[in-house]
């Protein structure tokens, strides 16, 4: 697939991957991507939502998408989204771990459950997509990796102890990931965002009045670290809602 750049699609002919595409943060994400002339995989745990996305990003930016269903904390469902990706574009240069999950839980009487979810979708999903993916890259010597972490990860906060310790978890991930694959020529970023205006947050929690990030303030900041002058692979990067 040849690669053309133009300073209104800098991403075209490049392949990247979201996931939990077909909402929020993510959903903002793909379109910004798709804007920059980048073909898109879209995953997300609903498949009728993937086919819908990818639809709406090829009429809309004249790219190609492909819709996956992805669970990323089941290993089968992350190795079939890897063959089903890498055999319709023969190639991946950008991975955008977005999916994740969020509860609200007291430290006594906190569901097992839920916290083992918790870790297991926002740590362990990244880990699972990004090693399926990443021997591409490193056999291409290049690619980018941007991980959705958030500001609650470099920090506590009260009733989202397990919200917390992943995004944390996936902050060290990401300053691992960089120093392991710099030979590699591939770049790692953590993107750290404050509260983000979010249907899943409105559903959970009270937030009018409340200063949040738009979801395409986190995809136009996602998309200048792909192409613009990005700072150090490793850097974990604050996103504040004053800040914007």
């Amino acid at each position: 697939m040849p690669r053309s750049r133009s300073d209104n699609r800098p991403l075209a002919g490049q392949v990247a991957l979201v996931t939990g595409a077909s909402q929020g943060i993510g959903l903002a994400i793909a379109h910004a991507l798709a804007g920059a002339g980048c073909n898109v995989a879209v995953g997300s745990r609903t498949l009728h939502r993937s086919e819908a996305l990818a639809k709406e990003l090829v009429k809309a930016h004249h790219v190609k998408a492909l819709p996956i269903e992805l669970d990323v904390t089941k290993p089968p469902s992350v190795q079939n989204m890897a063959e089903k990706l890498l055999k319709y574009f023969m190639r991946i240069d950008i991975i955008v771990n977005n999916a994740g999950v969020m509860h609200m839980d007291q430290l006594l009487g906190a569901d097992v459950a839920r916290f083992t979810e918790t870790l297991g979708t926002n740590v362990g999903g990244p880990f699972l997509v990004t090693r399926a993916l990443v021997e591409e890259m490193m056999r291409n010597r290049r690619g980018h990796i941007v991980n959705i972490a958030a500001m609650a990860g470099l920090g506590g906060a009260p009733f989202l102890s397990a919200y917390c310790a992943s995004k944390a978890a996936l902050v060290s991930l990401t300053q691992s990931w960089a120093a392991e694959l710099a030979d590699f020529g591939i770049t790692v970023h953590a993107l750290c965002p404050d509260i983000v205006d979010t249907a899943a947050l409105r559903a959970m929690l009270d937030v009018d009045g409340t200063p949040m990030l738009a979801p395409r303030v986190v995809a136009e900041r996602v998309l200048e670290l792909l192409t613009g002058d990005a700072p150090e692979s490793g850097t974990i990067i604050p996103l504040e809602v004053a800040a914007t």
